[in-house]
């Protein structure tokens, strides 16, 4: 795999993630709570409603959707039973 140049000018903060299963769908967690629920993902694929091991207020970036669709999704659900929701400008 290429790297990517280093950061210069700046100080810069890179988070891998892991991939892994969370219900049916495989995204990479990049940032989970104490509890160890996803607080920040993304993957090709919205988290399926009521999957569990979001956390209330996670973002999940869909990295497959054609220019100028939205792709970030806030869960307005519970870390038991996930709700995902596109957010938009008002």
């Amino acid at each position: 795999m290429a790297m990517k140049p280093k950061f210069t000018g700046f100080n810069g903060l890179e988070l891998a993630g892991v991939s892994e299963t969370v219900g049916a769908e495989t995204v990479t967690a990049i940032l989970r709570d104490s509890n160890q629920d996803i607080l920040f993902a993304t993957g090709t694929t919205v988290p399926t409603d009521a999957t569990t091991g979001y956390a209330k207020g996670c973002l999940f970036i869909d990295t497959d959707v054609a220019t100028g669709t939205g792709s970030l999704y806030l869960n307005k659900g519970v870390n038991t039973a996930c709700v995902f929701t596109l957010v938009t400008q008002a």
